[in-house]
């Protein structure tokens, strides 16, 4: 038996090394994360620091990257290159790039080792949008003026991109359309020759808008009539519940597409809804107004899918409020004249709506007696003129009694 292990005894040594670094190898190989000791890596770079109101308009590269005494248990997702731009400005710089590396690994050569980045302030600006419709509705049909809304968004990115935008646009198909098309569709940007605008990063949006989606009404009619977006005039009955007031009566929506011969339309620039009833009425509410409710010109109708009504904003009613210690000043006074006393501050009650009145104070009201002509002597009951904040009224006006004597010359007694 050790006759026959001694045979061959190197081949066999030689073999059970070999063994041993084959499993080694696919051990490593079926670890895609694991690093290989001193081979170059390409690794991500990163951006820290950037200010909120900047951006970066260079596409950030991978680093070239060689190691030396890589830790055999390192991740390769623990390294990467950053670039700090907390101290970057507007336009075009050169900045260090630095690699993050585990403990014990060390930095041979890094390719780049600097980058020229452009960065951009990061500005808003409201833009109109602009409905492209494409495709034709279906036979015998056609279409009417398309309505947006909002006309305009606030659009947020770039200052550079900013100040050639001039529109946002929505997209609608009306191709094969038989019906008004009513749809919302997010905003796009596109240049000046209708290309679409992409940032450093196609697959990261470098501009965005709020809000970013807008309702599109298209107008899909026969051919033989015609559409019309006409305004919505309300009005109501009746007075609200006691202490109440009718702060607005507005309707939904603020104007509507009617359809009808060119001929019925002509001069129909107007729907007036309602009256409604707010008799007694203590808060908010809504009045749906049925279309057939509605008196429209003969051969005029609404589109399809119309739905009206009428929203009363119901609020506190007027009410009155003290307002104590408030200065009263005497103006146009002869200069051989003064008061014999100082006038005392006075207490006056103003009226207005609640949230008018809640903020008011003795210092934004402005009393004043006019002593035009006077002479020396009492005055009772004077009037008192006043100026009181927007909103605010006095129902009854106050009075106050003084009396002026004639000025003491300088050293007489």
């Amino acid at each position: 038996m050790l006759n026959l292990l001694r045979r061959n005894l190197g081949a066999k040594i030689l073999s059970f090394l070999f063994a041993i670094l084959f499993w080694l190898f696919v051990m490593n190989e079926g670890t895609t994360s694991a690093l290989i000791h001193e081979q170059p890596l390409s690794i991500p770079l990163v951006a820290s620091g950037l200010p909120q109101d900047m951006i970066v308009m260079t596409q950030l590269p991978s680093v070239l990257v060689r190691f030396q005494g890589i830790n055999p248990s390192a991740n390769i997702k623990d390294m990467y290159a950053q670039v700090d731009l907390s101290s970057g400005e507007p336009g075009e710089r050169s900045y260090n790039i630095k690699v993050n590396a585990p403990v014990g690994t060390n930095v041979v050569d890094v390719q780049p080792a600097n980058i020229i980045l452009r960065l951009d302030t990061v500005q808003e600006k409201i833009v109109p949008v602009e409905a492209l419709v494409t495709g034709v509705p279906a036979e015998g049909y056609k279409l009417g003026s398309t309505f947006v809304k909002p006309s305009a968004v606030n659009v947020r990115g770039p200052s550079s991109i900013l100040s050639t935008l001039t529109k946002v646009t929505v997209e609608v198909s009306a191709t094969g359309a038989n019906e008004t098309i009513q749809i919302s569709r997010p905003v796009s940007f596109r240049d000046k020759e209708g290309k679409p605008i992409f940032g450093p990063n196609p697959n990261v949006d470098i501009l965005s808008a709020f809000p970013s989606t807008a309702d599109v009404i298209v107008p899909v009619v026969k051919k033989e009539l015609s559409s019309k977006m006409v305004p919505l005039k309300v009005t109501s009955s009746g007075t609200p519940a006691q202490g109440k007031i009718l702060r607005s009566l507005v309707p939904s929506p603020n104007s509507v597409q009617v359809l009808g011969t060119a001929e019925a339309l002509k001069g129909f620039d107007a729907i007036n809804l309602g009256p409604v009833d707010i008799t007694n009425l203590a808060e908010d509410k809504v009045f749906p107004i049925p279309n057939d409710k509605v008196a429209l010109p003969q051969g005029v109708s609404f589109s399809q899918g119309t739905t009206l009504s009428i929203v009363a904003q119901i609020g506190q009613g007027i009410i009155q409020k003290g307002i104590s210690g408030v200065v009263v000043q005497i103006r146009n006074l002869e200069k051989d004249l003064e008061l014999e006393q100082p006038l005392p501050p006075i207490d006056i009650v103003v009226e207005g709506l609640p949230d008018v009145l809640k903020d008011v104070t003795a210092t934004q009201i402005q009393l004043w007696v006019d002593a035009t002509d006077q002479v020396a002597g009492p005055y009772a009951n004077a009037k008192v003129y006043w100026q009181l904040p927007p909103g605010v009224s006095m129902s009854t006006p106050p009075q106050v009694n003084y009396s002026l004597k004639a000025k003491v010359a300088k050293g007489v007694e």
